[in-house]
């Protein structure tokens, strides 16, 4: 569909959880209102494909629908980010003084040469039940 259909209104609203996105929510029934929400809810495919059974085409190339002014695809792109920096924190601490939960507590602060200058084979060492390598990957950005 070349032509731009322009919305008329999209209104947000916010749920007060510091977790949740805000949602957003069509102002009438349109199919092109529907069709900016869930973009902004649930991003661009789910809004394509709602769109495809409407017999409405969505590029992600070219423009489309604009949602109050702003193309289709960058209300998606913002929601994306949003979710994105919206992530739970997660602090972690050495629960007891054993040498190898301070061996973690310091690959997770310094990185893994340390440890390995200490143990050798990085192999034999587990945090949290994984191996020392993925743990220091999965909270390599957690509060300590």
């Amino acid at each position: 569909m070349k032509k731009q259909l322009v919305m008329l209104s999209l209104a947000c609203i916010s749920f007060g959880s510091l977790a949740s996105n805000p949602q957003y929510f069509s102002a009438d029934n349109r199919i092109e209102s529907k069709l900016c929400s869930l973009s902004a809810n649930e991003g661009f495919t789910a809004a394509r494909k709602e769109a495809t059974k409407h017999g409405i085409a969505m590029s992600r190339f070219s423009k489309s629908i604009e949602c109050n002014g702003v193309d289709i695809r960058d209300i998606a792109k913002k929601a994306e980010l949003q979710k994105a920096t919206s992530k739970v924190s997660v602090e972690v601490f050495a629960k007891n003084e054993q040498k190898e939960t301070q061996l973690c507590i310091t690959a997770l602060k310094q990185g893994l040469t340390p440890v390995r200058e200490k143990i050798g084979n990085l192999n034999t060492l587990k945090c949290n039940g994984e191996a020392v390598t993925e743990f220091v990957k999965r909270y390599q950005n957690a509060a300590i």
